[in-house]
């Protein structure tokens, strides 16, 4: 899956993000017990600089680094890399992480325990982490014949605009259980400083609006004052 540099530029572009898109799908399934949150992948002149973020990164590197050659080995034969240079990087959060809340939950899920216990639990560690806001949508047959999505929510979601592709992190994940394939979506609202629906009252600019109207009152009260003592008391000019 290499990219052919005689390319036009635009299908170039194309066969980049594909290969980008196919390394984030292929490593978040080879290192799902790692925790898989994300890749970045920059490339230079003399290697493929490959940068994972995971839960617990001593898995990606393995004793004596024996994983990462096997992954080294494994993406040259897949994606064509020449000689790719992996970092593991651990996330410091886990729990600001969609993707990372979908496979816990589906872990869970999958070892027996209930659904809703599991979710707001997920909620729960979201939120205390610094998360605004998050959506969990689970889709399946909980133990009848009929399939059905249950939601949990709390905080701040945001569903259009611009915050949602600066603020709003969303996976999947779906699980095959005995009665059925269940999925688990989560969309979560990372942390932001200011929330672009709130309101902010700045106090010195009220103050200096306040000062403002005063200065006029006051300028008004003097030019009545001087107007008056101009016009005698009979409204002629002296």
């Amino acid at each position: 899956m290499s990219v052919s540099k005689n390319l036009p530029i635009y299908k170039r572009i194309i066969q980049e993000g594909w290969r980008k898109a196919a390394l984030k799908e292929f490593l978040s399934k080879y290192l799902e017990r790692a925790g898989f949150h994300d890749v970045k992948l920059v490339e230079t002149s003399l290697r493929e600089i490959i940068t994972i973020y995971v839960e617990r990164p001593g898995i990606v590197i393995g004793k004596s680094g024996k994983l990462s050659k096997r992954l080294t080995d494994v993406l040259k034969e897949r994606f064509g890399f020449e000689n790719p240079y992996i970092r593991a990087e651990k996330v410091e959060e886990p729990f600001l992480s969609a993707k990372i809340i979908a496979h816990f939950i589906a872990s869970r899920i999958m070892r027996g325990e209930k659904h809703r216990r599991v979710a707001f639990m997920a909620i729960n560690r979201a939120l205390s982490s610094g998360a605004k806001g998050i959506e969990i949508k689970i889709a399946g047959k909980f133990g009848s014949q009929r399939a059905r999505e249950e939601r949990f929510r709390a905080g701040v979601i945001y569903r259009c605009g611009e915050d949602v592709m600066s603020h709003v992190d969303y996976a999947v994940e779906h699980i095959l259980l005995p009665q059925g394939v269940m999925g688990v979506r989560v969309r979560l609202v990372k942390p932001i400083t200011s929330m672009p629906d709130r309101v902010l009252i700045k106090e010195e600019k009220i103050s200096e609006i306040l000062e403002k109207i005063k200065a006029e009152k006051m300028k008004e009260e003097v030019e009545k004052v001087d107007h008056e003592e101009n016009v005698g008391p009979e409204g002629n000019e002296q």
